[in-house]
């Protein structure tokens, strides 16, 4: 009996449960916003497509706001019925450098965007892959059915767009695309309706690998054919595989087409198996007296066949306006109302008057050049607070470099703090103060004094910023990893004699990315030593701020990276504090590269090796 009762009682559970999936729609969320200032939901469109419900009972809708989105973004085919709209086309850019040969990467995984999520439907969105003529490096991978793209831009090379999907439809609408060879190339059955199409180089548009039974492969209605002032011969398509199809339908071709317009990819049996057509194109490329004898020219009747509903294979099945997949209007404008000021927070670090100071008036100024925010004249030290959309509890404290004498504020700062978010950490930009004898009665010790500080306020305020006290790491870059590294082994010392607060500053981790550790004259990097204790510091100072000297068996675990090639801070910086870990048995992990100079950044553009997937693996063991 009581078997029976469970049984029922299960069922009833079950059933409560699946009416719970299906009848309350209105309890998830399908709207959606990303923006690179901070004011949308999400810093990163994959996170925000993580966050999406998969088969939602409603359409999805994700907001993207001007930006350039340098990412690479999987949607996965269950998550279905999603809405990209970006606000304008020429300044919401998703773009990434990924490319065939690349590591272990293959044409396949060179993608900057892959779509397998069923009826998406993206407008005014860039997707473009800036690898440069490297060969094949793919923007676009759809293998969605039910696409639609309008007014968008794919900007490539070779193989800009792969129209995935043996049994896809797909419909690019007003958009432009251009590359070099073969740069749309697939199995899907695609429409390119209104698009201006740029070929680059000499070379083909096209590479279909229609399925055996299909009846459309690539159809391209009303578009226009535009090139570089270079190309001379331009193709219309070669077969990838043997039963391609592609049609040209009332389009304009520029003179610089090949008078034969087809290419059989050097074998002549795919004359026999190919379906390559025109009708009535326009301009100097249109001329059909050269073309290939085995490509065809439509008539009437023929081209009749070619209109939407009939190549979609269009059986009624609308929307709630009445509308099918491939002929609805735009959603709507862009709503820029859901996008509301969540900028970054900036806190004074200190509360009650900053230590050590002389008081003189505020002198900071900032510039900017070559893409980098430089701060100098700092005296009044600030820490920026970015926190994650799904904080795991981690926090890092990033020290910005410059030698002492400014702070690279983005390049190493607050960019960082971003990339830190999209890990799930809680990151806090150090805006430290700059020695100066002005400003600091002991300029030695301000820099030390407001990390400590940062520490301090970190973990006395973990729990209302989301963070795990005993996780809270230290970043530095350059002079700024000298600041950690300061922070790392000084932690028993009282850099503000005066402060009472007994709240632990030893950070629990060191990141230190080509810092300046030593103050050795040999290895040192001199404007950061001469900056922080004059060019007349005494020996004790000297040792006391050479950091590979201060390390304990207490010091933190550390992570390094460094160029072998830095020319302005020797990497015998990183060695010596890496050798000094060893020593006490401090767990340390060190990435040294042949190349990459003093600055690089979050990148390193002489290797292929990304140290900041090294750093994540890192920290993940933490």
């Amino acid at each position: 009996m009581k078997r029976n009762f469970l049984l029922v009682a299960l069922l009833f559970l079950s059933h409560v449960n699946i009416f719970a999936q299906t009848a309350n729609p209105q309890q998830y969320k399908y709207i959606f916003t990303v923006a690179k200032d901070g004011t949308g939901d999400y810093l990163f469109i994959q996170d925000a497509i993580d966050a999406m419900r998969v088969y939602p009972l409603a359409p999805i809708t994700l907001y993207i706001k001007n930006g350039v989105y340098n990412e690479k973004i999987e949607l996965p085919a269950n998550n279905t019925d999603v809405n990209f709209i970006g606000e304008s086309v020429d300044s919401t850019i998703i773009v990434f450098n990924d490319y065939s040969g690349k590591g272990k990467l293959t044409t396949f995984t060179s993608y900057t965007a892959k779509i397998s999520g069923n009826r998406f439907r993206a407008e005014n969105i860039t997707f473009a892959n800036n690898a440069g003529a490297v060969g094949q490096a793919v923007a676009l991978y759809v293998d969605a059915d039910k696409a639609v793209f309008k007014n968008c831009k794919f900007l490539g090379n070779q193989d800009t767009i792969f129209a995935s999907g043996e049994k896809s439809n797909q419909l690019f609408d007003s958009c432009y695309i251009e590359g070099t060879t073969d740069f749309i190339f697939g199995p899907a059955t695609a429409v390119f309706k209104n698009c201006t199409i740029k070929g680059k180089t000499n070379s083909f548009i096209t590479a279909a690998s229609t399925s055996v039974g299909k009846s459309y492969g690539f159809v391209f209605l009303d578009c226009k054919i535009i090139t570089d002032s270079a190309v001379t011969k331009l193709y219309l398509g070669r077969p990838w595989r043997t039963n391609a199809k592609t049609v040209f339908i009332n389009c304009n071709l520029p003179k610089v087409i090949a008078p034969e317009g087809w290419d059989n990819w050097n074998n002549p049996a795919n004359e026999k198996t190919v379906y390559y057509a025109e009708y009535k194109n326009t301009g100097d490329g249109a001329v059909i007296t050269n073309r290939a004898k085995w490509a065809k020219q439509l008539n009437k009747s023929q081209v009749n066949l070619y209109n939407l509903p009939v190549i979609y294979n269009y059986v009624k099945a609308v929307d709630s306006n009445g509308y099918a997949w491939f002929n609805r209007p735009l959603i709507k404008s862009f709503d820029k109302t859901l996008f509301v000021n969540k900028a970054a927070l900036e806190i004074p670090l200190y509360k009650n008057g900053v230590p050590n100071s002389t008081g003189a008036a505020d002198r900071e100024n900032a510039t900017f050049k070559d893409n980098v925010t430089r701060i100098a004249k700092v005296s009044t030290p600030t820490l920026t607070i970015f926190k994650p959309a799904k904080p795991n509890g981690k926090a890092v404290i990033i020290c910005p470099g410059g030698g002492y004498s400014i702070l690279a504020f983005d390049k190493e700062g607050t960019k960082v703090a971003e990339e830190m978010n999209r890990w799930g950490i809680t990151a806090f930009v150090l805006k430290y103060r700059l020695p100066d004898d002005s400003f600091n009665i002991d300029k030695s010790l301000a820099p030390l004094q407001d990390a400590q500080q940062a520490i301090r306020l970190v973990r006395s305020n973990a729990k209302e910023w989301g963070v795990n006290s005993k996780q809270i790491a230290i970043m530095g870059f350059s002079a700024g990893g000298h600041v950690a590294s300061t922070a790392a082994t000084h932690f028993n010392f009282k850099a503000d004699a005066n402060n009472n607060d007994t709240t632990s500053v030893r950070p629990d981790f060191a990141i230190l990315i080509y810092p300046v550790i030593s103050f050795d004259s040999t290895i040192t990097h001199k404007g950061s030593r001469n900056n922080l204790i004059g060019t007349k510091a005494t020996t004790e100072q000297t040792n006391f701020f050479s950091n590979e000297l201060q390390v304990t068996k207490n010091t933190p675990p550390s992570f390094l990276v460094q160029a072998g090639d830095d020319g302005a801070v020797p990497v015998q910086n990183s060695l010596r504090y890496y050798e000094a870990c060893i020593k006490n048995n401090v767990p340390a992990e060190m990435h040294l590269y042949p190349k990459g100079g003093h600055g690089f950044g979050m990148n390193n553009k002489t290797t292929d090796d990304n140290w900041l997937e090294r750093l994540r693996n890192w920290i993940n063991r933490w």
